[in-house]
This record gives C-alpha cells, sequence and structure tokens, in this order.
C-alpha cells in the first residue's frame, strides 16, 4: 500500500476549487476508466458506467455515452432474444435506463423491464426475509445476500418509476432495500457486512468499507428518484447509516477498509464513495454532512494522478468463507486501479461540479 512514484500524484487544489479544475480533473478519469472493458457485466462496471455518463452530461463529450451505449445495447440484444441470467444482477440498470431516455430507445427500455421482472419475480428468495440470493449456479454463494446489491437494485427501480410512471417500480425499490435491511444490517454496532450467508448463518466482513459506500450512495440514488411517500420510506435507514459512517471518518478525510478497525488500511473507494454520497445528500437538502463530504474529497483528490487514475484502491474483495480468517483476510487485500475506483471517483467529481453550478 505504499504511495506511487514521486511526482506523479496530482495536486490537491483547494476544497471549493473551480468547476474548470474539477472537469479536466474528470476528463482524466474518464479517459482513464475507457481503457478498461465492460462487455461482460462484474462488479464495478454499473459504478464506472454511472460515472461515465455524469462525465459525458458534464463536460459535453458523447464520445463517453457512446461507449456505454455500445456495451448496453449489446446485452440488450441478447436478453431480448433469450432472457436474462444469473450474472445480470450485476447489469447497470440506472445507466440503462438513463441511456434508454436519452437514446429515446424503446429496446433499451423493454430490456430493462425484462431485467425488472427477473430480479423481482423470478430469482430465488432467502426465507423468511424474502432477500434475492442472486446467484444460486454457484456453490460457494448460493445462499448469499449481498451489500453491494444496495448500490445496483434499489436505483434502478426508482430510475424506472421516474421513467416510466408506474408505481410498482417504486414499490420495488422500497422491498428490496427493506429485504436486504432484515438480512444485513446489524442493530447492535449500526454497520454492514459485505455478505451473510443465511443458510449457515455466517457474516462475512463486517464493517467493509467499501461495501458502506456500495450501500449508502445505491440509497442515496434512489432517495434522489424515489416519489415522496417511497422516499419517507428509505430516507430514515439512510440518514441513520450516513451519520454512523460520519463518525468512523478517520482525521485524515479518509476510512478504514474496515470502518470499525483502525489497524486496518486507510483504503481509497471508501472516501470516492462516501464524497459522492454525502455530497448528493446535501444536494438533496440533507444537513450534517457536508463537512464529512469535504474532507473525504480533499482525501481522495491526493489520491489521483495526472494520467486519471485513481489509486489505493483494495483489489476485488471475494467474501471469506472462514470466519476465524475474516478480518485478516480484508485487511491484505492488495491494492489497485480498477473499475469501483474510477467509477466512483467520477461520481463524487460529478457531485462537486453540480455543486459548483448552483
Amino acid at each position: 500500500h505504499a504511495p506511487r512514484g514521486a511526482g506523479r500524484r496530482m495536486t490537491v487544489p483547494g476544497s471549493r476549487c473551480s468547476a474548470r479544475v474539477m472537469r479536466d480533473i474528470m476528463r482524466s478519469v474518464a479517459d482513464r476508466t475507457l481503457r478498461f472493458d465492460m462487455s461482460e457485466w462484474f462488479w464495478g462496471d454499473a459504478i464506472a458506467i454511472d460515472g461515465l455518463l455524469d462525465a459525458a452530461d458534464l463536460l459535453s463529450e458523447a464520445r463517453f455515452a457512446d461507449r456505454c451505449h455500445a456495451w448496453t445495447a449489446r446485452w440488450a440484444d441478447r436478453v431480448l432474444e433469450r432472457g436474462p441470467t444469473f450474472t445480470d444482477h450485476l447489469v447497470p440498470g440506472r445507466a440503462l435506463v438513463r441511456l434508454a431516455q436519452s437514446r429515446a430507445s424503446s429496446k433499451l427500455l423493454d430490456a430493462a423491464r425484462l431485467l425488472a421482472i427477473y430480479l423481482h419475480e423470478q430469482v430465488p428468495r432467502a426465507y423468511p426475509s424474502g432477500a434475492p440470493l442472486y446467484r444460486p449456479d454457484d456453490p460457494a454463494y448460493r445462499h448469499t445476500v449481498w451489500v453491494d446489491t444496495l448500490y445496483h437494485e434499489p436505483p434502478f427501480f426508482a430510475a424506472l418509476w421516474k421513467a416510466t410512471g408506474e408505481a410498482k417500480y417504486a414499490d420495488m425499490a422500497v422491498q428490496v432495500v427493506q429485504d436486504h435491511k432484515k438480512v444485513l444490517y446489524d442493530e447492535k454496532v449500526k454497520l454492514l457486512p459485505q455478505a451473510v450467508d443465511v443458510a449457515v448463518g455466517t457474516v462475512r466482513g463486517l464493517g467493509w468499507g467499501r461495501g458502506h459506500g456500495w450501500a449508502l450512495l445505491g440509497l442515496a440514488d434512489a432517495v434522489t428518484e424515489l416519489p415522496p411517500g417511497a422516499r419517507e420510506e428509505v430516507l430514515p435507514w439512510t440518514k441513520e447509516l450516513a451519520e454512523r459512517i460520519q463518525e468512523l471518518q478517520d482525521n485524515t478525510g479518509f476510512w478504514h477498509t474496515l470502518l470499525q478497525d483502525r489497524e486496518s488500511y486507510l483504503e481509497t473507494s471508501t472516501a470516492t464513495f462516501m464524497a459522492a454520497a454525502y455530497l448528493l445528500l446535501e444536494r438533496q437538502g440533507l444537513q450534517g454532512f457536508a463537512g464529512a463530504g469535504e474532507r473525504a474529497l480533499h482525501a481522495a483528490l491526493s489520491r489521483i494522478d495526472q494520467d486519471g487514475t485513481v489509486w489505493g484502491v483494495s483489489a476485488v474483495t471475494w467474501a471469506a468463507t472462514a470466519p476465524g480468517a475474516d478480518a485478516h483476510r480484508y485487511k491484505i487485500v492488495p491494492t489497485e486501479p480498477n473499475l469501483w475506483g474510477q467509477g466512483s471517483g467520477l461520481r463524487m467529481l460529478a457531485e462537486v461540479i453540480r455543486r459548483s453550478a448552483r
């Protein structure tokens, strides 16, 4: 986890630096993100595509959206012909709806509707919580409920509601939030794990930093899109989680890769996720999070290189299967440039640019 070579790190501007500077940084990060392939879905693709669409809009550079459209259109062709499969819970659903609207694409919207039906009605459910089990085909994770899903599914359903006006999609968003909270949220410590195996009761990765970023930013997105009644059902837990995460912020502005473990390393994507979430919540009128968002922004900018690489981001973090090795496993994950770092960095920069325009 040592710093990169001297001289490559981006100079950290003031916390209220100009929109022009932020746009320049965003362009570099977006260009660097395009070096990753997203033609087959994996963790991180959704937030990277969300971030690239933000870059396309805020920089007025259609090339970023064009690449995203190519990836999603290819998927839509497949799913309209053969239907969704188990890996499709990782589809960037919110971006799919966004592209369907911006491109006036009935194909993308039809594919989004099929995906929503599949996710809501056809995947297996845990008993008695009703939480979805998205990988019944994988023996190691057959009975697993994931924290990451809170970024993928609630905002997707909320975006579908906004695009179609059909109340059932808002109901789906609320339900998937509530189902995940029942399984994942530890009411005593007010933290989330990376995953829970509902069959054997194994809790994996309690306090995983990026997992809380997936959850908080996904909830913030859902709150932004949902109609008032549904919004009020999601908002209280969003605020409670945001307050708890804020309490655990390090004085550097970062968070530890296990939030409650000060011996674990300070991890970049946790800061970029949280900065994006807190700045978005501030934009939605929620008070009390601006300071944490500013500190996280300032910290995260120190880990963006001149070429747009977001570094210090933990690599693929597989949920531990041996409880005794759990904490140690999270503390030794190496860092690298990857899509969830790039994507959350873009989303953070987008919120700063939007704020400057207000």
